[in-house]
């Protein structure tokens, strides 16, 4: 890949944003924009808290570090559209199959990529699938609107909360195994981690610590695997990335169940940029760095840009 020149240019890091992830949004933004520095680059944060976004006159790139609804889910990118502006990550369309749960799992499905069984409900309506279940809300991110119910007692709460968000719930069979994620930069699957949550899942609060709420997880990079396993389940995340017509970078989540195999949960297209975010950690292990890693973003995205307008 010919290495992009980013020596001042004006790039805008937007962060922050008006969703449940506005926090982790903000400290993507801030470690992004130190790496963008590292290359030479002017740097400006841009938050559209208020769900506008305000550019400077001059922008020669735009860096979305926007997590969650507005940032992911399409929204933005189709106001970034119009902007006429480079952006990282995938346009509109792609973005909002990647953030919709119960979409990507029709695409899993129809591809044969490896997932758990589901269900979708509206209100009043309950799962035809045996406990233990997982219910989700389909249109949410890091892993806010899960609720893994393993007693018949938990799912009307686990229902009526996930109900309060939304009209229709994806409730998928639970997979029980080790907890895997894999990077995806253009067709290139990096070293898998595994997480190891100190208490329940990889809940919100286990993934960003300093939200002091008790919650933690150990992380193994590369995940110790045979090779064959490895293998299996890097391919797995690429069919994933690929159900999804996704070309810039994303970021897998899998379930290696107890007979080895693997079963994709969902795909991330704007994954954590922060000091404890799992993309940055799986690209160091691969020596790339965060400078790097971001130089690399920059270049795939221009690269999805100029395929579209063929």
């Amino acid at each position: 890949m010919q290495r992009l020149d980013l020596s001042k240019k004006k790039i805008v890091v937007l962060c922050g944003g008006p969703s449940s992830e506005r926090e982790v949004s903000l400290r993507s933004g801030a470690a992004v924009s130190r790496a963008l520095q590292a290359l030479g680059a002017d740097t400006t944060l841009v938050d559209p808290e208020k769900g506008e976004v305000r550019l400077p006159e001059r922008v020669d790139f735009i860096f979305n570090a926007l997590h969650g609804t507005f940032g992911e889910d399409g929204t933005v990118q189709a106001v970034l559209d119009q902007t006429g502006v480079p952006y990282t990550g995938e346009g509109a369309d792609g973005s909002r199959t990647a953030f919709d749960k119960i979409e990507s799992k029709k695409r899993f499905i129809k591809v044969g990529v490896p997932t758990a069984p589901y269900v979708t409900l509206r209100k009043g309506e309950k799962p035809e699938l045996s406990l233990p279940v997982v219910v989700k809300v389909p249109c949410q991110g890091s892993s806010v609107g899960v609720y893994i119910v393993k007693e018949p007692g938990e799912l009307e709460a686990a229902l009526a909360s996930a109900f309060s968000q939304t009209e229709t719930v994806l409730v998928e069979t639970f997979i029980a195994g080790r907890e895997l994620t894999v990077g995806v930069l253009g067709d290139e699957a990096l070293p898998i981690i595994e997480i190891r949550p100190k208490g329940g899942f990889y809940s919100y609060e286990n993934k960003y610590t300093w939200t002091n709420r008790g919650g933690a997880a150990e992380h193994e990079c590369p995940a110790h695997l045979p090779n064959g396993e490895t293998k299996l389940v890097q391919e797995a995340a690429l069919a994933a990335h690929r159900a999804l017509d996704l070309q810039v970078y994303s970021r897998v989540d899998v379930i290696l169940d107890e007979n080895r195999q693997p079963q994709v949960l969902e795909v991330n297209t704007i994954p954590g940029m922060t000091e404890t975010s799992l993309l940055p950690e799986a690209a160091a292990a691969a020596g790339i760095s965060m400078p790097k890693l971001c130089e690399r973003i920059l270049q795939l995205s221009l690269e999805r840009r100029v395929a579209s307008k063929r």
